[in-house]
């Protein structure tokens, strides 16, 4: 079974490698097909990511929160939406779509890292934790990546759809992510 990831990318060498390139082109998000389901390494990959990685020095004195992973379990699948605070974003679907790269777009970069710098403030909520399991039925957790280790909160569904759960602002930061990444991928 094949699977199609909506790419974005801004590849400037391929265009000015080959000058009749259109500019355009190079700024619309394309279509990756693999063999096989890469989700389970693209999200691993996501917790990897270091704030050396990123470019980025943090005070050692202060927990300094970089990225967040939001995963929604929704009828058996998951999304996984990745967010930087240098404005890196992507979605990784459970089913085998997503968007990569999406920080490229400004209207994706100013997303994410008002949605990473929403998820400091929910740093005092969340628990420190090595897992990274996915979310159960009807769950959605928020992974915090941190200079001093990893945090999770989470909160079932029902709580989000009754506007009780103590993660609500970052649930509706986390959701305007995703409607910027789905736009730039024309979905």
């Amino acid at each position: 079974m094949s699977i199609s990831f909506y790419v974005s990318s801004c590849n400037r060498k391929a265009a000015e490698k080959n000058s009749n390139a259109n500019l355009q082109d190079t700024i619309k998000p394309r279509v990756h097909t693999t063999k096989e389901n890469t989700f389970p390494e693209l999200r691993q990959l996501a917790f990897s990511v270091t704030p050396e990685k990123l470019g980025l020095t943090l005070p050692n004195d202060q927990v300094s929160v970089y990225g967040v992973i939001m995963d929604w379990e929704m009828d058996g699948a998951i999304a996984t939406t990745i967010s930087y605070v240098t404005g890196d974003a992507s979605l990784y679907l459970s089913s085998g779509g997503g968007v990569i790269g999406g920080g490229q777009h400004e209207n994706v970069n100013i997303a994410s890292k008002q949605f990473t710098n929403l998820a400091k403030t929910f740093l005092d909520q969340a628990t420190k934790t090595t897992q990274t399991s996915l979310p159960g039925k009807n769950e959605v957790q928020f992974f915090l990546l941190t200079n001093k280790g990893m945090y999770v909160g989470k909160d079932i569904m029902p709580n989000f759809e009754n506007n009780s759960s103590k993660w609500m602002k970052l649930f509706e930061e986390g959701n305007k992510l995703l409607s910027e990444l789905r736009r730039t991928s024309g979905g």
